[in-house]
């Protein structure tokens, strides 16, 4: 099967999906050919030094939002709730709660919400290597996620490479999924300089002149101290547009506004 990512652009993913238990292929309203993959702990950040800088960061600060886009099946927003949880008590980090997670695909916002994640071998272990009891968050669960559109489900052995769990609240009552279009939601966010936006494997897909325009939203709206997270993806083009307006880099893939 002959996968297009889209249409915006000829930057295309040179990475494969990042694991197979979900590669969903949609069409947008414009009729346009999308890709959905994520997992657990994706390596283009490190989570650890990650959480424990945005503890650092935004220690004065009595509230944290958390905008994530591209919010797939959840496992990003998970990620990143572990990440905090495991690095500080619960007392310091509640303050980051809940994540608005946004994603323009209906169908895998609300897969997010059923509070299923489909695992494989690989993805569990990140998370154990990453947290003190795996069990902690996810239980496995009686019913099989099945998702609309799934590419890997075309191969015999697609079922016996992943395992459907339940997310335990602990995490789903600390992030929120919704419909969301980057290109409306970043010209929309209010700031004072306690804002997390996560914009990860995603704006490399589109266009120069959209990669900017989104780049100089979050200049324009994000205030000193905010932080902008990108991926391996935008590793290239889109840092450096970051760079250029106003954001310095403080990890890998990871820019405070100045």
């Amino acid at each position: 099967m002959k996968v297009t990512f889209n249409n915006y652009s000829p930057y295309k993913s040179n990475i494969n999906p990042a694991f197979k238990s979900n590669g969903r292929q949609y069409l947008t309203k414009d009729g346009i050919s999308m890709l959905t993959v994520t997992c657990p702990f994706r390596n283009d950040i490190n989570w650890t030094d990650f959480a424990k800088y945005e503890i650092e960061n935004f220690k004065n600060k009595n509230k944290v939002n958390i905008i994530q886009l591209g919010a797939s099946d959840g496992s990003e927003a998970y990620t990143q709730i572990i990440s905090l949880l495991e690095n500080g008590d619960y007392s310091t980090v509640k303050k980051f709660f809940p994540i608005m997670a946004y994603d323009i695909d209906d169908t895998i916002v609300n897969i997010a919400r059923t509070k299923l994640l489909n695992l494989n071998g690989v993805d569990e272990s990140e998370i154990a290597d990453n947290c003190n009891n795996f069990h902690k968050y996810f239980s496995k669960s009686g019913t099989r996620l099945k998702i609309p559109n799934n590419l890997y489900e075309h191969f015999k052995s697609f079922n016996s490479i992943y395992t459907t769990y339940k997310v335990a609240p602990i995490l789903t009552n600390n992030v929120c999924f919704n419909k969301g279009d980057i290109f409306q939601l970043v010209p929309n966010i209010k700031d004072d300089s306690n804002t997390i936006v996560l914009c990860r494997n995603m704006l490399a897909y589109f266009s120069p002149n959209k990669i900017e325009k989104v780049v100089a939203a979050l200049s324009q709206n994000l205030k000193s101290g905010s932080l902008v997270v990108t991926g391996k993806l935008e590793e290239r083009l889109v840092n450096f547009y970051i760079r250029e307006y106003g954001f310095d880099e403080v990890m890998k893939n990871v820019f405070r506004k100045r």
